[in-house]
């Protein structure tokens, strides 16, 4: 196996566990007592609602496997857009559900911090695709 090859499975295996990861809980509100994941829908009082980023992770997560899996350059390239748009995305994300206005409100779990992980993977596997050089002149 070749450095390429292991690269593509690992940016595999990194798409897979991030839409996986958006099921795990992430954080835990003590205030509310209540814990969320990526794909935990709650509407509260103020008609806000909570647990959104998990969907559009979940759905760049997939474009950029089926991104990884078809042999076109031209969607090599655009995986590289998808993962660094998911990548900041996930950033986006830990921000705003780890915010709090006091020390001790929030518990980060694992789930947080592997988004961010896999996440940062991907777009270092995005760079070094595994393109077939053997049918272009």
């Amino acid at each position: 196996m070749n450095i390429k090859s292991i690269i593509h499975y690992t940016a595999i295996v990194s798409s897979i566990a991030i839409i996986v990861i958006c099921f795990v809980p992430w954080v835990h509100y003590n205030s509310i007592n209540t814990t969320f994941t990526g794909m935990n829908v709650t509407k509260f009082s103020t008609g806000v609602y909570y647990g959104k980023a998990g969907k559009i992770i979940a759905i760049f997560a997939s474009a950029s496997l089926l991104f990884t899996l078809l042999p076109f350059t031209i969607l090599k390239r655009a995986n590289m857009f998808v993962s660094a748009f998911l990548f900041a995305y996930c950033i986006r994300t830990y921000i705003l559900f780890t915010g709090s206005l006091f020390e001790g409100e929030v518990v980060k779990l694992a789930g947080i911090y592997l988004i961010i992980f896999f996440s940062l993977v991907m777009v270092l596997c995005s760079i070094f695709p595994k393109i077939n050089t053997e049918n272009i002149k």
